[in-house]
């Protein structure tokens, strides 16, 4: 089971589509940019499969890398990534898994790094059943992931948070010079842990 680190977090399973986008992954080439589950953060068309693939060949120095932060990861199953000397046209040359994303690690790891030219990060999933947290009282119900990259000089840049960091009471966003969490409606705080000591379910109904 996901670790359960905050009581207030439900795992629902549910096979809701209504408003999902068509379309998902891509080719990216810039130095920094967002990658994100069609309709994020609302629920997409299942079965899944999306392939998106990070180019850095022409920007590619000596020690640099492909750094991934995973900011608001919510997939616990399925998600991939994995690193080429080349990738495309029929030539994959040199793969390697280098991470997999599963109910353990998810609370533990905060971002991949890759020094090969080429990272793809492949998402297949079956059902949303490990595409969905809802967080009780309406303060979060999200489904995929919405994480950012860059390609640099091969350090990665200290203080990243995840949904894990910020409690569940408030999101992760990566403003690339800094990590910050925006905590929801009474909470406060640098990791939103200072907030109300109590939750009422159901609008104080039995």
């Amino acid at each position: 089971m996901l670790p359960r680190l905050i009581p207030l977090v439900l795992l629902l399973r549910t096979l809701s589509t209504n408003g999902a986008k068509k379309g998902c992954g891509g080719t990216y080439t810039a130095a920094r940019g967002i990658l994100q589950t069609p309709n994020f953060p609302g629920p997409f068309n299942v079965p899944l499969d999306c392939e998106w693939v990070i180019d850095a060949q022409h920007m590619m120095e000596t020690n640099s890398s492909i750094v991934v932060y995973l900011t608001q990861l919510f997939v616990f199953e399925g998600l991939t990534f994995t690193e080429y000397q080349h990738y495309g046209n029929g030539y994959n040359i040199n793969p390697k898994i280098i991470h997999t994303v599963n109910e353990t690690n998810i609370s533990k790891i905060r971002w991949v790094q890759s020094f090969q030219s080429f990272l793809v990060i492949q998402l297949k999933l079956p059902s949303l059943e490990s595409a969905h947290i809802r967080v009780l009282n309406k303060f979060l119900d999200v489904f995929g992931f919405n994480i950012t990259y860059e390609i640099n000089t091969g350090i990665v840049r200290p203080n990243s948070c995840t949904m894990m960091d910020c409690g569940f009471t408030g999101v992760c966003y990566d403003h690339y010079t800094k990590f910050t969490c925006d905590c929801f409606d009474g909470f406060a705080g640098p990791q939103c842990s200072e907030g109300p000591k109590s939750v009422c379910y159901n609008a104080g109904v039995p």
